[in-house]
């Protein structure tokens, strides 16, 4: 039972000894690598003195790496009651920080989308501005799966590049599709002066349409128009043609794609 007792009165200050330690303020110092890219400035080391209480230093998420831009533009100076201090002198940083450029970028971009699944419409480009060191960036490649439904991406860019922000954002809307069809009267043009029998009186539109798309389509968003202004005096048929459709819909074929007339005069 002693010994018991013993053991327990140890942990306990132990315990209490390591409350008090955490409880008090710690200054560090850390060297942190800078990625500058390519440019003149390439990759260097900056020291980052680090001051907070040891509860606060626990949480803290170390920094290892950072670019060059961000240093320049956006350098962490508390994270969670953690106060840091870049030891970059003045004369250093202009040095560094007055050879930053914005450029647009935009990587190549491998889609992998899903199985019976393609894009409704082209995809959009949230950010594409980056700050950098260097005078032109690589051509890239970044492969992106993508997801059924409107969402956006990142393409986090490659940390040695040394650019800010680290991260470029595109937006994608992807769906599977499915097949529908309606039929549509076609509209004349050009038939003053008479009146126009179209044999059949009614077309088929066929397409295919995204399957989140297919109860927000009608028959009326469909505009198929037979112009006579086209037609020479010994044709006897016309064609129609699609002038009105859904911008989501693809692949739109009209059945049949010739057509009898007779004029009544």
């Amino acid at each position: 039972m002693r010994f018991f007792l013993y053991g327990l009165a140890t942990t306990a200050a132990l315990v209490l000894w390591f409350l008090v330690k955490l409880d008090r303020t710690y200054l560090l110092t850390h060297t942190v690598q800078v990625y500058g890219g390519e440019g003149k400035s390439g990759a260097f080391s900056v020291n980052v003195e680090i001051e907070g209480d040891g509860y606060s230093l626990l949480r803290w998420k170390r920094i290892d790496t950072i670019s060059a831009a961000r240093l320049c533009l956006a350098p962490p100076t508390a994270v969670e009651k953690v106060k840091l201090r870049w030891d970059l002198s003045p004369l250093r940083r202009a040095g560094i920080c007055g050879e930053l450029r914005l450029r647009k970028y935009r990587p190549s971009l491998h889609w992998v989308l899903p199985s019976g699944a393609d894009f409704v419409g082209p995809y959009e480009w949230i950010s594409d501005s980056i700050w950098s060191l260097q005078e032109t960036l690589p051509s890239w490649e970044y492969q992106l799966v993508a997801k059924p439904g409107r969402h956006r991406y990142p393409i986090p860019l490659p940390a040695h590049w040394g650019v800010y922000p680290e991260t470029l954002w595109v937006q994608a809307e992807v769906s599977r599709y499915i097949y529908a069809a309606t039929e549509v009267t076609p509209q004349s043009e050009g038939t003053e002066g008479y009146t126009l029998i179209l044999q059949p009186p009614r077309v088929q539109v066929r397409f295919w349409v995204p399957q989140a798309y297919a109860d927000q389509w009608k028959p009326s968003d469909f505009l198929v128009v037979v112009d006579m202004r086209k037609v020479m005096p010994t044709d006897s048929v016309v064609f129609p043609e699609l002038r009105k459709r859904p911008p989501y819909v693809r692949n739109v074929e009209i059945y049949p794609s010739v057509l009898g007339f007779t004029r009544l005069y």
